[in-house]
């Protein structure tokens, strides 16, 4: 017999698909992009990070992405859907900076200086807490009863408020009072930039 019946036939090789070039594949890179995007707060090379993208191309991708006519279309549909699932208005979050901006941490402590318990705290106040860090006491306190000597553990407790600057900036920002920052039109949006910052620097000067 000759050597060429015995040698199989061979198969056509397979093409390799690579990962980005179907169709679902984008699609699902899209998802993603607009996912990580509305999460990470509007960070679009993180988001083509997340997305999939490598290190050197999520720059100049995100930028891409941001500009794709289905994507715009596709984030604003998502962010609708989230605005109204959890009742996300301008005016709710306007508020809600408000209380980061007006927040006075004295509120949280009695005339003798103790931290008021939790259920205490004026709710305005308490939005604005951005954490509470207990911290046990080395050593603690001896304390002589008529069973004996007890040993009363000691307790730091700190209180952090959220950042009140950036939400300051935030508020100023959706109120259009960065006339040269934004293209929005606000309440101030038509005084001067030395006048605005002069409002901001008083506003930072509310205690807390």
């Amino acid at each position: 017999m000759s050597d060429t019946k015995n040698k199989k036939k061979s198969k056509p090789k397979k093409k390799r698909i690579k990962a980005g070039n179907g169709k679902l594949t984008a699609a699902g890179r899209r998802k993603l992009f607009i996912e990580a995007y509305i999460t990470n707060g509007g960070n679009a090379t993180e988001a083509a990070k997340t997305a999939g993208y490598s290190e050197k191309t999520a720059y100049s991708q995100g930028g891409r992405l941001l500009k794709h006519a289905e994507i715009q279309q596709l984030l604003a549909q998502r962010q609708q859907q989230l605005a109204e699932k959890y009742e996300l208005t301008t005016e709710s979050i306007i508020a809600e900076l408000s209380k980061l901006v007006h927040a006075d941490i004295r509120l949280l402590f009695d005339a003798n200086g103790a931290l008021k318990p939790m259920k205490d705290w004026p709710d305005g106040v308490a939005s604005a807490v951005g954490g509470v860090e207990v911290v046990e006491m080395a050593g603690g306190m001896n304390i002589n009863g008529e069973s004996g000597v007890s040993h009363v553990p000691m307790f730091t407790k700190k209180v952090k408020l959220w950042d009140k600057n950036s939400a300051i900036e935030k508020a100023m920002k959706h109120l259009g009072m960065f006339k040269e920052d934004n293209n929005q039109k606000g309440l101030l949006g038509d005084l001067p930039r030395g006048t605005v910052k002069a409002i901001m620097e008083r506003l930072r000067g509310i205690p807390g």
